[in-house]
């Protein structure tokens, strides 16, 4: 199993990102989100684990030992990080031999070129010719390739449109189960952060705010705004509205769960409209 802990946890990476009084536990099989008003925590993490910066409080444990002893030891190769994944060479196949010749105890080329084709991207197309959908592809499916048992996918999930992040999300979530390992990601996008995630984590700038279980839950945060009088809030708290803003005529709020729900609650005629919205990552963060 791999596991993050971090205790009470105060660090300055070297970047002026930090991280203040976290307190968290991440542990293996699972894909895990950092929802963040800016990408403060996640540089922070990457830094921390890469001993860029100074431990000012708190301790650090990365698979029950003390970071420190680890990175003394092997210079920490049981994490990949996706800012350090580079496309070399003219074609596929040489950027992806060329990226795997500099780690150790990785996928063979064939391995990695049959997860690529898998994607559609043959060997012998030249690099400058893929689309940028299809460079990011290349990108994590390098990453994945070095078979490290803790992995920064960072935003990549962002780079990518709709079909492909379907994809490579069921990619991932397969690689985490079949090498007990732990990838941690983060987005602006709040569908992304729900879909292929099982906890996030809240960060209000350095500070981890909340935590959120969402491998249960079967849809995607929205933001509603009722116009006009007489809608019942309470009886909507109780099927999973979060106030976010209450006017005389106006209510906005984020809801969980199945809109359909909502509907009986708004036929007053008092209320003259209705607007559903995707959550933004603000909105997330007002909330929880």
């Amino acid at each position: 199993m791999s596991s993050i802990i971090l205790d009470q946890l105060t660090f300055d990476a070297k970047s002026g990102d930090r991280l203040e009084n976290v307190s968290l536990e991440l542990t293996s099989p699972q894909v895990v989100a950092f929802c963040s008003n800016d990408n403060g925590a996640p540089a922070a993490l990457k830094q921390l684990l890469d001993a860029q910066g100074n431990i000012e409080e708190g301790t650090v444990t990365v698979n029950g030992e003390p970071l420190g002893k680890i990175n003394r030891r092997h210079g920490n190769p049981m994490v990949a990080h996706f800012d350090d994944v580079e496309l070399k060479g003219k074609t596929v196949l040489k950027a992806v031999k060329n990226f795997l010749k500099h780690h150790k105890n990785v996928l063979t080329v064939e391995q990695t070129n049959q997860m690529l084709e898998s994607l559609g991207i043959v060997p012998g197309k030249r690099v400058a010719e893929l689309t940028p959908d299809e460079q990011q592809k290349l990108r994590i499916v390098l990453l994945l390739s070095l078979c490290r048992p803790i992995v920064l996918l960072d935003s990549a999930f962002d780079g990518l449109d709709e079909n492909s992040r379907l994809t490579m999300g069921e990619l991932i979530a397969d690689y985490t189960k079949k090498t007990d390992s732990l990838v941690v990601f983060t987005s602006q996008n709040v569908s992304t952060l729900m879909r292929f995630s099982k906890t996030i984590y809240y960060f209000e700038g350095s500070h981890l705010t909340s935590a959120r279980n969402v491998e249960m839950v079967d849809s995607v945060d929205c933001v509603v705004t009722v116009i006009g009088t007489g809608f019942p809030v309470e009886n909507a708290v109780k099927l999973g509205a979060h106030m976010l803003e209450e006017a005389p005529k106006e209510t906005r709020f984020l809801f969980t769960g199945n809109i359909q729900v909502l509907l009986p609650l708004l036929e007053q005629s008092t209320i003259t409209d209705v607007r559903i919205e995707d959550a933004t990552v603000e909105d997330e963060l007002m909330t929880w």
